[in-house]
């Protein structure tokens, strides 16, 4: 290579390497990950007590009520999500971020697998049929 193409090279490389270093230096750094939404969030099967909830959460949706057994994500004691074990139906507060929480139940219905229809489960889904039957009428 001629050393004066050499010369030139070098100068465009220094040159460019000085306009990268000034336009990191003007702009801010993005942020690598979205901040945590939540700091404390409970995972939990969804209880009788929670139905007026649940229900709640449908209406504000406009989407049926899971049926059967379910799982709920809740933030300072308000229920956000409900994700049905049986059919995999969400529903979620379309007035708060969910995003982050209809994946953790996601993920926990994964988790727990086909045991949806355990003993423990039976009872609940029992008088979530009951509740559903009875709003009804």
């Amino acid at each position: 290579m001629n050393p004066l193409n050499a010369l030139l090279a070098q100068t465009v490389i220094e040159e460019r390497y000085a306009q990268a270093e000034q336009y990191r230096r003007s702009h801010p750094e993005r942020p690598g990950a979205a901040p945590t939404l939540y700091d404390s969030v409970t995972i939990r099967r969804v209880t009788p007590d929670d139905w007026k909830a649940v229900e709640r959460l449908a209406q504000l949706e406009g989407h049926p009520v899971p049926r059967g057994a379910a799982l709920l994500a809740e933030v300072d004691e308000d229920v956000l999500v409900v994700r049905s074990l049986e059919d995999d139906a969400t529903v979620a507060d379309p007035f708060h971020p969910t995003a982050e929480l209809t994946t953790l139940l996601e993920a926990r219905a994964k988790h727990l697998g086909g045991h949806a229809h355990s003993a423990i489960a039976r009872p609940f889904h029992r008088a979530a049929a009951r509740v559903t039957a009875m709003a009804r009428h």
